[in-house]
């Protein structure tokens, strides 16, 4: 499906008609040909929800590929295939990139060459990438912390080529609220680097993208109108130090701090961009089998004790017993994130430094 107003359909149109009578339109007759449309769609038409990148189908989960041939790819319990006319209606910006076709011998441990993450974090960063895929559900936010030099941006480039490649897959800092909504709107994941600061609106901003709200301005100077941004979408930040620091997006964050790499381990931009297109397919085609064998496992969960972002830990315990770790591996994993997180999170409190120092003190 396209937006009447976007300038893909208006290509597309052009197309057709210069296909069926080998001539163009004019800007007037394109007007009017999508003002009646416009009129169509809002008094004859039907209400149909649409999606971006991915859909919930029943028990199955449509990712659009976004090729030309607007094929996409079903993931259930049973494994994965590729559709030509998937059931759902998969909208599109002109930024979106296309997945790879997906290969036959898929192998996500392929990744961890290509990106900067502790052994110890994988298996959480695993589950949220699983999790992105699943619009029915709450989104962690993912955050990159390290040093310079520690392969932040590449692995967050990276991360967000399995999920939703982009034409500028890394945005800088958001200015205001609404700079986080329009990206929300125009993107299914929500990417920004480099980032020093974040204010509490913006953080706010952050969890209400994770479990779905929206953002409502005045549409005109002009008049009274409220125009309305509504989206829920998964997010990616990162910086030198971490930026959640509001107890609220904490608690919805998984947040990894990525080791330095050392001066003669370090390799050239072009080398490394080779070699992950050369292992891109196989990496996806890994990540899908996944993601299908862990929908399989996911109605045998049970959580002990469920965390904030339950949806998420859940999913996390199933794809970690299919990788033949014991139950409560993976909520033990996501209980420690998330208390660095707080720990941090509390460091960011002058007066919590000083109840540090003055209990210490005491101590003595």
């Amino acid at each position: 499906a396209w937006f009447l107003d976007s300038s893909g359909f208006r290509k597309w149109l052009r197309g057709t008609v210069y296909r069926e009578f080998g001539c163009g339109i004019t800007d007037q007759t394109l007007s009017t040909i999508l003002a009646t449309l416009q009129a169509i769609a809002q008094h004859e038409g039907d209400e149909v929800r649409v999606h971006v990148r991915c859909a919930r189908e029943g028990m199955a989960y449509v990712i659009d590929r976004s090729a030309e041939d607007w094929s996409a790819i079903r993931v259930c319990a049973t494994g994965c295939e590729i559709i030509l006319r998937p059931p759902s209606l998969l909208v599109r910006t002109t930024n979106m990139r296309p997945l790879p076709v997906s290969v036959a011998d898929g192998n996500i441990n392929k990744l961890w060459k290509h990106i900067n993450v502790p052994e110890r974090c994988r298996l959480p960063l695993l589950a949220w990438l699983l999790d992105s895929l699943r619009p029915d559900t709450p989104y962690p936010v993912l955050e990159l912390t390290g040093e310079q030099g520690s392969a932040k941006s590449s692995t967050q480039r990276r991360l967000r080529a399995l999920i939703d490649p982009n034409k500028v897959p890394l945005r800088g800092r958001p200015k205001t609220v609404e700079d986080i909504y329009v990206a929300a709107a125009n993107n299914y994941v929500v990417s920004f680097e480099n980032l020093s600061h974040l204010t509490p609106e913006q953080q706010d901003a952050f969890c209400t993208l994770s479990t779905g709200g929206g953002f409502a301005t005045r549409q005109f100077y002009t008049n009274g109108e409220e125009h309305v941004l509504e989206a829920k979408r998964p997010v990616i930040l990162n910086g030198i130090n971490p930026v959640a620091t509001q107890p609220d997006l904490i608690e919805r964050t998984i947040s990894i701090e990525l080791p330095t790499i050392p001066a003669d381990a370090r390799r050239d931009e072009q080398t490394l961009d080779a070699e992950w297109e050369a292992d891109y397919p196989a990496i996806l085609a890994g990540l899908l089998d996944l993601f299908a064998k862990a929908l399989a496992k996911l109605p045998e969960i049970q959580l002990a004790a469920k965390q904030r972002m339950a949806d998420y830990q859940m999913l996390g315990e199933a794809i970690a017993q299919v990788l033949g770790h014991p139950a409560g591996h993976f909520s033990g994993l996501y209980e420690q994130i998330t208390g660095e997180g707080i720990e941090r999170g509390l460091e960011t409190y002058g007066i919590t430094n000083a109840m540090q120092v003055f209990m210490y003190r005491r101590k003595e």
